[in-house]
């Protein structure tokens, strides 16, 4: 299975599923796409080495057209000058570079093919590259916004399970207990105020009973001196 079928294959599971899954799922996509832009690479390599494979061939085709061009001069200077061993000569490495000319276009053919297809391959290859970028931006996205939610529904459940309202309540039963204990303090201390009050009284009402005695003890004392 090509990296590129994997991707694939990631993209269509179901998010849900990977976060689920005890493998982070933003790593193992990054990862993915990572070893499918190292596959593009490589690819992108082979291409550019079956381009120099072809210009080398073309550049030796070039090299024996001048090289039949130079015997076929050379061969007519020989006869010219009536040498035709060498001539002969001439015509036979010309025949050579003609043969080798022939044998060089024929491959050239088939290296243009090669790199038009993979050239076309490449192109293909780098349009899955971004497409499975964008995908994997997207999944990431929507891995966190799940996360996100899991965590908030989670917490959700939590105060369902256990009210903050009731401990507030409880807090509210407490503060209520002790204003009752202030107000019931605080009677208590009036209570006391006004016994003490009705004592002074009581006290003021016992001086003033001995004073009046005493009055009419020295008014008594007094009408007996008189009288003697």
């Amino acid at each position: 299975m090509s990296m590129f079928s994997k991707v694939k294959d990631l993209f269509q599971a179901n998010i849900m599923d990977m976060v689920n899954k005890s493998e982070d799922p933003e790593k193992m996509l990054n990862l993915y796409v990572d070893r499918a832009m190292e596959e593009v690479r490589n690819f992108h390599i082979q291409v550019t080495r079956a381009v120099a494979d072809k210009i080398q061939l073309e550049e030796r085709i070039e090299g024996l057209s001048k090289e039949v061009d130079l015997r076929t001069g050379q061969a007519t200077l020989a006869v010219q000058q009536g040498k035709d061993d060498l001539a002969r000569t001439a015509l036979t490495y010309k025949k050579q570079a003609e043969a080798s000319k022939i044998d060089y276009e024929s491959q050239l053919v088939d290296q243009v093919k090669v790199v038009e297809d993979l050239q076309e391959n490449l192109r293909v290859l780098t349009e899955k590259l971004e497409k499975a970028k964008m995908e994997r931006n997207d999944l990431v996205m929507r891995q966190r916004r799940a996360q996100t939610m899991k965590n908030a529904n989670q917490a959700v459940s939590e105060l369902t399970s256990h009210d903050p309202l009731a401990d507030i309540d409880r807090m509210k039963d407490r503060v209520q207990r002790m204003e009752a204990e202030a107000k019931a303090s605080r009677t208590m201390v009036n209570t006391n105020t006004i016994d003490e009050q009705f004592a002074e009284l009581e006290k003021s009402k016992a001086n003033s009973e001995v004073e009046d005695e005493l009055a009419s003890l020295k008014a008594g004392l007094k009408i007996r001196l008189e009288k003697k």
